[in-house]
């Protein structure tokens, strides 16, 4: 059948044996990553992403906050504050500051807790735009990111992790002919984002009926959710996207490969 082309089901073993999932002896060797993301009092999910990012073993790990959230934490290495809008989200100034981060970092997490702003809409849009290092969004990072995603689609290097309600955001954003829902078979989002990632560089992670789903290059795989360490709930916590991340770091250029193996590691 065409459909088993480019549709690979994944078991409890991962379907990608060359990628290395452990960290590399050198902590030079680690990767570089920032984390971005938090607004007002939230920074859950950043603090999250650091700490689970530091015991899977990056090498590096630094955070962008916005600096409304200053007064609310102790102070930290690794951490830099950029100037944040009058809700305590990230405000425009504070690209600049996203823009010097970026540059000294190997990989961009966008964790999300961003609140709900025009001006950090604004922000997130020119950090998708603008920087050249791969970039993983996730939670309402997607929301924002989607506004403007004809701007960033066609740039290589992004992940996405998305809910299909937040993929629909983006096939919307560009016009897309495929309508994405919650009730679609199985088989037609598989198609769907086969087509949709022929046409768009981007690493889709969604999932969907009981599954982690996930597509780059037009070719897709999925794992079913009872065969992982997940559940619904802590598939969205942050565990997932920093192991995407970590892995994608150790294994340059196979981000696909990388995902599908974080999904089991």
């Amino acid at each position: 059948m065409e459909q088993m082309k480019y549709w690979r089901k994944q078991g409890k073993q991962p379907i990608f044996g060359e990628i290395d999932a452990e960290r590399p002896e050198r902590k030079q060797l680690a990767g570089r990553l920032l984390v971005i993301g938090g607004s007002g009092s939230a920074f859950f999910a950043v603090a999250t992403a650091m700490e689970k990012a530091e015991k899977f073993g990056v090498g590096e790990v630094k955070a962008l906050l916005p600096d409304g959230l200053k007064s609310k934490l102790p102070a930290a290495s690794g951490v830099i504050f950029a100037p944040s809008e009058a809700a305590g989200g990230f405000g425009k100034e504070a690209v600049a500051f996203a823009e010097a981060a970026t540059k000294d970092t190997d990989y961009v997490l966008l964790a999300g807790d961003l609140g709900k702003n025009a001006e950090t809409t604004a922000f997130v849009g020119a950090l998708m735009r603008d920087t050249q290092k791969p970039i993983l969004l996730a939670r309402d990072s997607v929301d924002h990111a989607a506004t403007n995603a004809a701007d960033w689609l066609e740039r290589d290097g992004v992940a996405v992790c998305a809910t299909l309600p937040q993929l629909q955001k983006i096939f919307r954003a560009v016009y897309y002919p495929k309508m994405i829902t919650l009730s679609m078979p199985m088989n037609q989002l598989v198609e769907a984002l086969h087509k949709f990632t022929i046409t768009y560089p981007v690493l889709i992670i969604t999932f969907a009926q009981g599954q982690i789903v996930l597509a780059k290059g037009g070719e897709v795989v999925t794992t079913e959710l009872k065969d992982t360490e997940y559940t619904q709930i802590s598939l969205w916590a942050g565990d997932l996207v920093v192991k995407i991340a970590a892995l994608s770091l150790w294994n340059s250029g196979q981000s696909l490969a990388a995902a599908a193996t974080a999904v089991l590691k």
